[in-house]
C-alpha cells in the first residue's frame, strides 16, 4: 500500500512537472489542431509557473499557438487572455511582433464571430511586421492578411497575398505554413467557381500537409477537398472525406469545424438521395449550433435546412428556418455594426478633445516664454534706470507699460488654464447627465487598481446597472421625456450613493458604480438602496403604468477572476445580464454566476 501511495505521488509530481514545461513549437502548432484545450492547459500552466521568464521569445510563441488552440476550441476567453497578455508584452516590453500577434488572433476572433471590423485589425497587425528584416515575419504577415481576407469571404483581394505568402514559405521550405496558403488559395479559388483549381490547391495542401506529420490538418483539408468533389457529381467520396474530418474534430473538441464538416456531410448524403437521412442531420446541426451560441455559422445552416425542407416539400418548415436565418443574421450584424460605429465615434471625439488639449499646452508654453521675455526686459530696465537718473520718468513709464503687459498675458494664461480644465472636464463627463463618462470611469479605475494594496480586503466593487426595457419608454413617451427619467433617477441614484462611490455612464442606459475599499457587505447594501431608490421614483405627467427599475450586477475586485479593469466590468457584465435574465429589478453577484456555472459545469473566463 505503501508502494502505490508513493508511486501515485511521485506519478502526480512528474504530471505537474511535465504539465509547466516548455514544449517546442512544432509540438504546439500540432496539438493547436489535434488537442487545443489540453494544449491550452499545458501552456496555462508553464505560463503562471514562471517557465518563460526571461524568454519573452518563447512566451510570445506560446501566446500565440494557446490563441490558435482557442479559436479552434471556440474558447473565447481564451483567445482574450492571450492577446491581453501579447499586448502586455508589446506594450512594457516595446515587442512590435507581440503586437501583431495579438492583432491577428483578435481579428480571427472577430471574423469568427462574423464581425468584419477583423480585416481592419488584421490590416494593423500586418502594418507592423511588412518592414520587418526577418522574411518568415513577413511571410506570415502576409499569410494573415491573406487568411483573414479569405475568411470574410473577399475572395479577390484574398488570392494575390495568398500567392505571395505561398512562394515566400516555399523559399524558406516552410513545408506547414505552405500548406496553409495553399488550403487558402483552394478556398478563394472555390468561392470564386473555380473548382478544378481548387481542388488541385487542396491535394498540394493535403500533400505537405503529410510531410510536416500534421494528420489533423490534412483531415481538415480533405472535407474542403470533399466540396469540390461534391461540385464534380462524387458524392459517395465527398461523404468518406468528410466523415475522417468530422471524427477527428470530434476527438479533439472542435466544434465550429465538426458543425461545418457535419453540414458538408448532409449535403453530399442528399446528393445520393438520402433526403431523410440528410434533413435529419441538418436540424441536428443547427440545434448544435444555437446550443453553442454560433451565431456566425448559425445563418448559413438555416438557409441550408430552408433548401433542403422547400425540396422535400416541407413548405412550413423551409419558412420557419428562413425567417430565422434572416432574423438571426440582421441581429448578429446589426449589433456588430452598432458596436464598430459606436467605438469609432468615441475614439473620434476623444482624440479631438485631445487635440485641443494639447494645442492649449503649446499656447500655454508659448505664453510662459513671452512672460520670461518680459520679465528679463523688465529687470534690465530697471538696471538701466539706476544708471541712468536723467531718463527716470521715461524708465518708469516703459516699467509700467511692462507691468501692464505682464498682467494681461498672466491674465490670459489664467483664462487659457481655466479653458484647458474645462476641456478636461468635458472629456471626462457625459453631458446630459454630469457623472463620469467611459473614460473617466476607465480613469479612475485604472487609478485604482495601480495602488499596491488594490487587492488587500475590504475589496473594491463595481455595481454596474441598466435601466430595465428602457427603450420602451423612450418609444412610448418619447426621447426627451427619456432623458428627464435618466436626469431624476440619477439625482436620486447620487443621493443613495453619497460617498461610498462615484457614478459614471458607459453608454446608452447603462451606468456604474465604482466603490473603493467597500467590501461585499457593504455593496450588497449600497446595490438595494440603489435599486429601491429607483423602484420608489414617480415621474408627473407620465403614463399611470410607467415603471422605472434597475437590475444590477456586482462584482468584487479579487485579484484571481477580476485581476484587472477588463476582467472586473466583465465580471459585472454577467451579473448584470444574469439579473435580467432573472426577471430584471434585482441584484445579482458576480460570484454567485461563477458558482451556479460551476455547478452547471460551464467554464469561466479568466
Amino acid at each position: 500500500m505503501r508502494k502505490l501511495l508513493a508511486g501515485l505521488l511521485l506519478w502526480g509530481t512528474l504530471s505537474t512537472v511535465w504539465a509547466a514545461t516548455a514544449l517546442p513549437p512544432v509540438a504546439m502548432r500540432t496539438l493547436s489542431a489535434s488537442d487545443p484545450q489540453g494544449l491550452i492547459v499545458k501552456l496555462r500552466a508553464a505560463l503562471d509557473a514562471g517557465v518563460y521568464a526571461g524568454n519573452p521569445a518563447g512566451e510570445r510563441e506560446a501566446l500565440w499557438w494557446m490563441g490558435h488552440a482557442a479559436i479552434n476550441a471556440s474558447d473565447d476567453a481564451a483567445v482574450t487572455e492571450a492577446v491581453a497578455r501579447l499586448k502586455s508584452m508589446g506594450s512594457v516590453g516595446h515587442d512590435t511582433l507581440a503586437e501583431s500577434y495579438a492583432g491577428f488572433l483578435n481579428a480571427d476572433l472577430r471574423i469568427a464571430h462574423g464581425d468584419g471590423g477583423g480585416v481592419s485589425d488584421a490590416l494593423q497587425a500586418a502594418a507592423l511586421q511588412l518592414d520587418n528584416p526577418d522574411p518568415a515575419h513577413r511571410a506570415l504577415a502576409k499569410f494573415q492578411l491573406c487568411d483573414i481576407y479569405s475568411m470574410a469571404g473577399q475572395h479577390h483581394h484574398s488570392q494575390p497575398l495568398c500567392k505571395q505568402a505561398d512562394a515566400a514559405f516555399g523559399g524558406l521550405h516552410d513545408d506547414w505554413d505552405q500548406a496553409q496558403a495553399k488550403n487558402d488559395e483552394g478556398n478563394n479559388a472555390y468561392g470564386m467557381g473555380q473548382y478544378d483549381a481548387a481542388g488541385t490547391f487542396y491535394e498540394q495542401a493535403r500533400a505537405l500537409y503529410e510531410k510536416a506529420g500534421d494528420r489533423s490538418q490534412a483531415l481538415m483539408v480533405g472535407d474542403n477537398l470533399a466540396q469540390v468533389l461534391l461540385k464534380q457529381g462524387k458524392p459517395k467520396q465527398a461523404i468518406a472525406l468528410s466523415r475522417a474530418s468530422l471524427a477527428d474534430e470530434r476527438a479533439a473538441g472542435r466544434e465550429s469545424d465538426a458543425l461545418i464538416s457535419q453540414h458538408d456531410i448532409a449535403r453530399a448524403m442528399e446528393a445520393t438521395g438520402q433526403h431523410r437521412d440528410a434533413m435529419d442531420l441538418v436540424a441536428s446541426t443547427v440545434d448544435e449550433a444555437r446550443k453553442a451560441h454560433l451565431d456566425g455559422l448559425l445563418p448559413d445552416l438555416l438557409q441550408e435546412q430552408s433548401r433542403m425542407a422547400e425540396r422535400n416539400g416541407n413548405l412550413k418548415l423551409a419558412l420557419a428556418a428562413a425567417r430565422e436565418s434572416a432574423t438571426v443574421a440582421r441581429t448578429h450584424w446589426t449589433s456588430s455594426l452598432r458596436s464598430q460605429q459606436a467605438e469609432l465615434a468615441a475614439r473620434y471625439a476623444a482624440r479631438e478633445k485631445e487635440i485641443r488639449i494639447r494645442e492649449l499646452e503649446r499656447n500655454n508654453q508659448i505664453k510662459n516664454l513671452k512672460l520670461q521675455a518680459a520679465g528679463a526686459d523688465a529687470e534690465r530696465n530697471v538696471m538701466q534706470m539706476r544708471r541712468q537718473r536723467t531718463t527716470l520718468v521715461a524708465a518708469l513709464a516703459a516699467t509700467l507699460g511692462l507691468v501692464v503687459g505682464v498682467v494681461s498675458l498672466l491674465l490670459l494664461l489664467r483664462s487659457q488654464r481655466r479653458h484647458t480644465q474645462e476641456l478636461r472636464r468635458q472629456a471626462l463627463e457625459d453631458p446630459l447627465t454630469g457623472v463620469d463618462n467611459r473614460r473617466g470611469f476607465f480613469r479612475r479605475a485604472e487609478k485604482l487598481l495601480g495602488k499596491r494594496d488594490a487587492e488587500r480586503p475590504p475589496l473594491h466593487a463595481l455595481l454596474l446597472f441598466d435601466f430595465d426595457y428602457f427603450k420602451r419608454i423612450n418609444d412610448r413617451c418619447g426621447h426627451p421625456f427619456g432623458d428627464i427619467v435618466l436626469n431624476v433617477s440619477l439625482q436620486r441614484l447620487r443621493e443613495a450613493v453619497g460617498k461610498r462611490g462615484r457614478l459614471a455612464r458607459l453608454g446608452g442606459e447603462e451606468f456604474i458604480v465604482l466603490c473603493p475599499r467597500i467590501g461585499g457587505a457593504a455593496a450588497s447594501q449600497l446595490a438595494g438602496d440603489m435599486r429601491a431608490a429607483i423602484a420608489g421614483l414617480e415621474f408627473p405627467n407620465a403614463p399611470d403604468d410607467l415603471e422605472v427599475t434597475i437590475s444590477i450586477g456586482m462584482a468584487l475586485f479579487d485579484g484571481m477572476r477580476c485581476h484587472d479593469v477588463g476582467s472586473w466590468l466583465r465580471a459585472a457584465d454577467d451579473a448584470m445580464y444574469a439579473a435580467k435574465a432573472r426577471g430584471r429589478d434585482q441584484v445579482v453577484v458576480a460570484q454567485e454566476v461563477d458558482h451556479l456555472l460551476r455547478q452547471a459545469g460551464a467554464p469561466i473566463g479568466d
